[in-house]
């Protein structure tokens, strides 16, 4: 009885300590926001077609590898309550708003561009 409680622990220590090493070294991926990621999503907003549920996740999730991006993102939460409302679904603008957000995209038009005359080198 006591040799069988005694395999027992040995093994689950051994499958804890080995579950360890895979998780220590084998991290979960990460989402990674890309420049054409937000591109796209504030081009959907400019035309009526972003939903509420990509809007939550757009203003909700920190954009943590660049900070250009997560400023974008912030002046677009902070634009909500005054400039954005929800109507059937859909994220509407007011023409304040659909000022504002065609302003951000030029700033990553801005972006790209640079980016791209950079790699361009």
């Amino acid at each position: 009885m006591a040799v069988n409680f005694l395999i027992t622990l040995l093994l689950t220590l051994g499958i804890v300590i080995l579950a360890l090493v895979v998780f220590r070294y084998f991290a979960a991926p990460v989402y990674a926001v890309e420049t054409i990621n937000v591109k796209r999503f504030l081009e959907t907003l400019l035309d009526g077609q972003a939903t509420s549920a990509d809007w939550d996740v757009f203003t909700g999730m920190p954009i943590r590898q660049d900070w250009e991006l997560d400023e974008i993102r912030c002046e677009c939460a902070m634009l909500a309550p005054l400039e954005i409302s929800e109507r059937g679904g859909l994220m509407v603008l007011s023409e304040t708003g659909h000022r504002q957000i065609t302003h951000l995209l030029d700033r990553i038009d801005k972006k790209i561009q640079a980016s791209e005359s950079k790699n361009a080198r």
